[in-house]
């Protein structure tokens, strides 16, 4: 059996390329295939898992994915230490980045850019099946495109074939090439917000102490010292602390001029990244009664889309800061 470990964000995709990878496995006589995703309640940007299995038996095991023959990132962020312990013995990790990487485990391609020349979008996750039948016998990219065909919109064929195409050139002149820059010793300082997986492997809590033969515990009218509990319910802070927009390809853009104050871009933004300044509302000079906290954004275009009055665009995040 061959297994795929897929990790991407919210909203890149994961899901339907493990989907589209299993149809396209299943199209060979006496194949079967079996994908799924894993994840939690959070929004578009969060981390994910999606999972595919191929194999010329029935598939019984239905668990998830703990090392693959193939481990794909959607973004090169969650590329972190200890990525060695998915992978099997011969496999080959792709993943979404302009970096070169001095392991010949490693194939990077730049999907994101292939995607975005041809589909208008950042969305990697065609082209990281293009680059996967480079690199594995198992699917073709005939088959892929059939996959395509039978479960994704028809205005959405042809682009993504060719989107297919162009990853699978795009991954044979690179291996061609032999393309080998860094050491793999540089690889952990140069992956971005890299998060390791060992983090809470070996964390323990001590056993609170005996009470002895007490069943029924008495009234404390003391205040609890919060040395007794904290080492068990205070733990750092994360992504409320940590810029996490680092991976974000569209950024919102607001036009001061334009902007009535309406705040249906403050209502409705899921992650709360559009704020009221103190004492500021939207007047005759046009300044805006909002502004954005472009650490946390994620580029979902949900205050764009609320906008009626044009006040907000999406532009490429190379050119956010120019505006």
């Amino acid at each position: 059996m061959i297994e795929v470990l897929w990790h991407g964000r919210g909203g890149q995709g994961a899901f339907t390329a493990a989907r589209l990878l299993g149809a396209a496995s299943s199209f060979a006589d006496g194949s079967y295939a079996l994908a799924f995703p894993s994840f939690g309640p959070e929004r578009r940007g969060a981390p994910m898992r999606a999972f595919t299995k191929m194999s010329r038996e029935p598939i019984g095991d239905r668990s998830a994915v703990s090392r693959a023959n193939y481990v794909i990132y959607l973004d090169d962020t969650l590329l972190g230490e200890g990525w060695e312990d998915e992978l099997l013995p011969d496999g080959k990790v792709i993943v979404n980045s302009v970096r070169s990487f001095g392991d010949p485990r490693i194939v990077a391609i730049d999907a994101n850019g292939i995607s975005q020349e041809i589909l208008g979008r950042p969305i990697p996750n065609t082209a990281l099946l293009g680059a996967l039948c480079s690199v594995c016998d198992y699917v073709s990219a005939d088959n892929v495109k059939r996959a395509i065909e039978g479960y994704m919109p028809a205005k959405l064929h042809e682009k993504n074939k060719r989107v297919v195409d162009a990853a699978l050139e795009a991954v044979g002149k690179t291996r061609a090439a032999g393309v080998a820059v860094n050491t793999d010793e540089s690889l952990k300082s140069q992956v971005i917000g890299s998060v390791s997986r060992e983090t809470t492997k070996d964390a323990h809590f001590d056993a609170p102490a005996s009470r002895g033969e007490t069943v029924i515990p008495t009234l404390q009218t003391d205040a609890l010292d919060p040395a007794d509990f904290a080492h068990t319910t205070c733990y750092d802070g994360g992504y409320l602390v940590a810029k996490n927009a680092g991976w974000r390809n569209m950024r919102p853009v607001l036009d001061a001029g334009k902007c009535t104050g309406c705040l249906q871009c403050y209502l409705y933004c899921p992650d709360g990244c559009l704020f009221r300044p103190a004492r500021q509302t939207a007047d005759a000079a046009g300044t805006a009664a909002v502004a954005i906290d472009y650490d946390f954004c994620k580029g979902c275009g949900v205050c764009v889309e609320m906008c009626r009055f044009g006040a907000l665009a999406m532009v490429p995040e190379s050119e956010g800061d120019e505006r």
